[in-house]
């Protein structure tokens, strides 16, 4: 029965995840089975018992009191009595003592014995409420303060001074709520509010009311601190105090809590590091009220348990000790995690206009050698929104999305959580994956309330992940995002070629990553929206990363893919042998480039993939060597000769991402290793079952530790050669480690790659063509092919956005991906329209039959013949407009429904109208729907 119950799930799996009961079951790569529990599911049901505020118990009435007990005093509406050591022995001597068995108890010495009971289930001192006359709380045992002794009841919700003798009363405060704070209490008329010390046996400090500011109870201190309330006083927010500024924001610390808000001078707006209601959230349990009030989580891992899902949080006493010191504009929080084994300091200071988080890895200390630092959250709850706001988060994935706030996703939708720059695709998985798309840029947004956020993962961002959902899916009533860094990866493997025993490994050694560095800008306007982030991230960009414009008249050109030889398996003699095959050979190539000319295509910009005997093998190309199967030297002299002719562009394909062993490069050697330990092998998959094809040779991932030697030798080889670009391909949106003798982390192998980068730009006149180009590489990249026009389309998000265009238009040029590989070409031709997109077609001479069993079997679109028509009337509609804004930023950008309106900041307007697929542009007027079936299949 277990066995059929594991095959039904496993069929439900190969979709999605299924929850079922509170708990979701997931399929990993290989098919096997998980259970994931989460926090709520484990702790739902007794957590929401212990969120409720704490009661006192305490049984007398006030008769029994003045009866039995010292009356010492009264304070605050409730009188206080004293219950001596010898109480009972007083009170047998008033009946005569205590006969020796109870056999001989008289019928008042019965009923005498039963109250001495009772009453000694009473601290030494209780308090009746004299308007009702029933007791309110009793106190076990006080300690020494100043003013004589510090009395806490039972539950905690009051505090009693008395003097040192415990004769007289002092003053009695109860607390605020027990959910928000056991240490803050305040007197029954409303005027004063006391804070105990956090082991509760002294006071700290004392707050007078002050007035109703902005929708809250505000208590100032003498020493500058100030506490607040709501406006009902039911609930604490926290004391205050105010901390560096600078002229255009103000920090607002609580000592106590780690919490800091970030107050806008401009309009008193207030981005929180932590929501300041979390604790009266009735979804959260006490567990994720911890994790919404921490301003520091920390994952570890126990590697001889092969655990890795330890998770500590800063707002949880048992987990952490915290202290808070100021520093050069800002504060420095020490987070000690003691039990655990961890500390380390976390800086929060204010820049010119900007908040900056930042970690310097090499001071996290690991004291235990059982547990090992994997991840940490800093932040997590930065401007996180109630469920009573209205607002969104910007997501980078793909070309951008929104995900609404409370937009009413179930517990049954995934939340959002994507790897930054995509996976290390060092652990190849087993089974082919969802198709999803990339996140390119290290940032997110929030926006609310006319203000927005730009948060940026300025370091850090090679090993950082983004993780957004919404309330009630997120198990309580706020929607977060946030950024997590991974400090160390970790891996997973089979023992013995078994599919149960799956084992857990870790990086070894010190923390490798990058330092952690994030910048939280805040944008006040009226109407804020993503378009505002997007101006906010492209100015970084441009003043922080060194982003250059270099958009000119030719960023409204055609990109064209080309792609010239590959290996394919021929039978000779009956024994099938792997032979080079021509798809588009010098000759052919010039011949599509001539078709598009003489149909009127002024600009090009073309990419030739496996132009040369190494590339069609698989092996690591540099040599710029054309392949004589394509037509040899004197044939591709031609091509380059016609290409500059026209005033064209040409970047052929160096790729060298994925190889098989020869020229120098061997898979024993060079290949990237796994955390697990065992080599990187690119795998190919059936395209119907997403499962390994064993008729298919697995490729080796090369180790970064050559992409210097690579790149230079490419740098060396395209010079000599009289070639003015490159297209890395896969390279400048790819990063990976290798985590075996070499010992690269992502973070070093970024700069690896930046470094390749930055001699290829300086030694080619055109530079590089990016495939798609992750953040780090824009400050390299001339043009870029293939941006996406769409998000992931991850059942959370609302809508998508062109949000990478909005940050790289009139920076950077651009194209879409292939219009002819895309299942709406003319959808597609109108979003390039509405996006200052430029268009890109992929093109192969030969028919699409050859491509049979090859790496390039995915091209059947690809036949020049049935879209050099297309291509060519395609570009002459949208030419006319992309050259009325290629250098200019898109200032606004506004979806209504089929309605998308885009202005630039020259003043040029573009609207498209998608369901009657039209662009207007002024006097500029495209009507796509006219062409009927002229389009190319």
């Amino acid at each position: 029965m277990r066995k059929n119950w594991k095959k039904i799930l496993l069929c439900l799996l190969a979709v999605s995840s299924v929850t079922v009961s509170g708990r979701t079951f997931a399929a990993d790569d290989e098919g096997e089975v998980s259970v994931e529990v989460g926090e709520a599911d484990t702790e739902e049901a007794p957590e929401k018992a212990k969120r409720a505020e704490t009661v006192e118990k305490a049984e007398l009435s006030e008769e029994d009191a003045e009866k039995y007990l010292e009356k010492i005093g009264s304070a605050d509406g409730y009188d206080v009595y004293h219950k001596d050591k010898d109480f009972d022995d007083v009170l047998w001597e008033s009946v005569g003592g205590k006969p020796k068995s109870k056999k001989d108890y008289t019928d008042e010495q019965k009923l005498l014995a039963d109250k001495i009971d009772e009453l000694k289930k009473l601290g030494e001192l209780v308090i009746i409420d004299s308007k009702n006359g029933h007791a309110a709380a009793s106190f076990k045992s006080g300690s020494k303060c100043d003013e004589g002794n510090l009395w806490v009841s039972d539950a905690g919700r009051f505090f009693l001074i008395t003097d040192e003798d415990t004769s007289e009363v002092v003053r009695l405060r109860s607390v605020i709520s027990t959910l928000d704070s056991k240490c803050a209490f305040i007197s029954s008329d409303g005027k004063t509010l006391e804070l105990l010390k956090k082991d509760m046996k002294k006071p700290e400090i004392s707050f007078s009311y002050s007035g109703i500011e902005d929708g809250k109870k505000v208590y100032k201190a003498e020493n500058g601190e100030f506490a607040w309330l709501t406006a009902d006083g039911k609930h604490f927010l926290g004391t205050f105090r105010y901390g560096a500024e600078n002229d255009k924001f103000r920090m607002i610390v609580d000592d106590r809590s780690a919490i800091f808000g970030i107050e806008n001078k401009e309009n008193g707006y207030i981005w929180w590091s932590s929501p300041l209601e979390a604790t009266q959230d009735k979804m959260a349990t006490s567990l994720l009220a911890d994790e919404l009030r921490s301003s520091n989580m920390l994952r570890y891992g126990v590697p001889l348990s092969r655990s890795g899902n330890n998770m500590l949080r800063s707002g949880n006493a048992d987990d952490c000790t915290f202290t808070v010191s100021d520093i050069k504009d800002g504060i420095r929080v020490v987070y000690n995690y003691s039990k655990a084994g961890f500390k380390f300091p976390v800086e929060y200071t204010l820049e010119d206009d900007h908040l900056k988080a930042s970690v310097k890895v090499s001071e996290i200390e690991e004291s235990k050698d059982a547990n090992i630092a994997t991840e940490m959250t800093v932040l997590g709850c930065f401007g996180a929104a109630s469920d009573k706001e209205e607002g969104y988060f910007v997501i980078p994935d793909g070309s951008g999305a929104l995900v609404r706030f409370n937009n009413n996703r179930s517990f049954q939708t995934n939340i959002y959580q994507q790897r930054v720059y995509g996976n290390d695709i060092t652990a190849v998985p087993q089974n082919k994956g969802a198709v999803t798309e990339q996140i390119y840029l290290p940032v997110y947004g929030i926006v609310k309330d006319d203000n927005a956020l730009l948060a940026v993962a300025a370091k850090g961002d090679s090993n950082a992940y983004i993780t957004a959902n919404v309330s009630k899916q997120s198990n309580s009533s706020y929607n977060l995002c946030r950024f997590t860094f991974i400090l160390r990866s970790m891996d997973s493997f089979y023992m013995s070629g078994s599919s149960n025993e799956r084992y857990t490994v870790f990086e070894k050694g010190k923390i490798k990553s990058d330092d952690i560095e994030m910048l939280y800008y805040p944008i006040s306007k009226k109407d804020a929206d993503y378009t505002d982030i997007a101006a906010r991230y492209r100015q970084y960009l441009m003043d922080e990363k060194g982003v250059e414009p270099k958009c000119d008249m030719q960023s409204s050109a055609l990109y064209l893919g080309l792609y010239g030889g590959v290996m394919k398996k021929k039978n000779i003699l009956g024994i099938p042998v792997s032979m080079k095959t021509s798809v588009t050979d010098y000759g052919q190539a010039a011949d599509i480039i001539k078709s598009l000319s003489d149909k009127g295509v002024e600009d090009m910009v073309i990419s030739y993939k496996n132009w040369t005997d190494d590339g069609i093998k698989n092996k690591v190309d540099t040599d710029a060597d054309p392949s004589g199967k394509l037509g040899g030297k004197s044939g591709f002299r031609k091509l380059t000769d016609l290409i500059d002719d026209k005033g064209y562009t040409l970047y052929p394909v160096s790729d060298n991402r994925d190889f098989l062993s020869g020229n120098g490069y061997y898979s024993f050697t060079d290949t990237a290793v796994r955390v697990s330990g065992a080599y990187s092998q690119i795998v190919s998959y059936d395209r119907a079952y997403g499962i390994p094809d064993g008729f298919r040779k697995n490729m080796s991932l090369l180790s970064p530790s050559y992409f210097g030697k690579v790149f230079g030798d490419i740098s060396d080889s395209y010079s000599k050669s009289g070639l003015g670009g490159v297209s890395l391909s896969s390279l400048t949106s790819s990063l990976y480690g290798d985590y075996g003798k070499k010992n690269i982390s992502r973070a070093k192998a970024e700069k690896l790659l930046t470094d390749g980068y930055e001699k290829l730009s300086n030694s080619l006149k055109n530079g590089i063509l990016a495939e798609t180009a992750n953040a780090y590489a824009l400050p390299y990249v001339d043009s870029i092919r293939g941006v996406p026009v769409t998000s992931g389309r991850f059942d959370i998000f609302d809508e998508d956005i062109p949000f990478y265009q909005l940050v790289l238009h009139g920076l950077i040029p651009y194209s879409t991906k292939a219009v002819n590989g895309d299942p709406d070409p003319e959808k597609l031709m109108l979003m390039a329209a509405a996006t200052g997109s430029s268009l890109s077609f992929d093109m192969i001479y030969e028919y699409a039959s050859v491509l049979k069993d090859t790496e390039f079997d995915e091209l059947y679109y690809a036949d020049y013949r049935y879209w050099t028509d297309t291509a060519a009337e395609y570009q002459r509609l949208i030419e006319p407009v992309l050259s009325k804004v290629y250098d200019s930023f898109i200032e606004d950008y506004d979806i209504d429904g089929s309605i998308i309106t885009a202005e630039y900041e020259n003043g040029i307007v573009v609207t498209v109208d998608m369901e009657k697929r039209t662009v207007d542009c002024g006097d500029i007027h495209i009507d796509i729907s006219e062409k009927g079936g002229e389009v190319g299949s």
